[in-house]
């Protein structure tokens, strides 16, 4: 836990008198006295991969993370439906997943989340409360889903037919 207190994280600025750190890139830092922190590449301290000189390091300030939003806010979801709904909140380390509309298919009190109506790309299984404005996916958008569907049989199997043309050769025919 005292790690964690005393952490710090700082971009190295000036790495021309050292060839473990590199220019530019971002470290963990902890205290190493006044005029010195114990440089780490993970959030250890016993870690760290020596002792460096302030000057060495610019600190950087990590944003503020928003609260997360109350677990109270669950609506009432059919499991057996599609909705889409906009994702306005993450965990920090989540932040290749942008905030934005996506499709969930519900599971109890996480949903399954979709970047398109077909549920063919997962970002992943998120809790309900971190969506807002649901909205069920109605009965004219899922016949164009079947539709697509329909669409994307046919071309597939023109693809495995094309492949069925090929012979397999073998190197050692000439052996008996």
């Amino acid at each position: 836990m005292n790690q964690v207190k005393n952490l710090l994280q700082g971009v190295c600025v000036d790495a021309s008198l050292t060839m473990v750190l590199e220019e530019g890139r971002k470290y963990f830092l902890f205290p190493g006295g006044p005029d010195h922190y114990y440089v780490s590449r993970f959030p250890k301290a016993n870690a760290h991969t020596g002792c460096f000189h302030k000057s060495l390091f610019q600190i950087v300030q990590e944003d503020e993370w928003p609260p997360e939003p109350p677990v109270d806010s669950i609506p009432a979801l059919d499991s057996s439906k599609i909705y889409a709904a906009k994702l306005v909140w993450r965990k920090r380390g989540y932040e290749q997943v942008k905030l934005g509309t996506y499709y969930l298919q519900p599971a109890g009190t996480h949903a399954y989340v979709y970047r398109d109506k077909q549920l063919k790309k997962c970002v992943g299984c998120f809790p309900l409360h971190w969506f807002t404005e649901f909205r069920e996916v109605n009965e004219e958008e899922n016949e164009t889903n079947e539709a697509v569907f329909e669409t994307e049989a046919p071309r597939r199997e023109a693809e495995e037919e094309k492949y069925e043309t090929f012979e397999q050769m073998t190197i050692f025919d000439f052996v008996e």
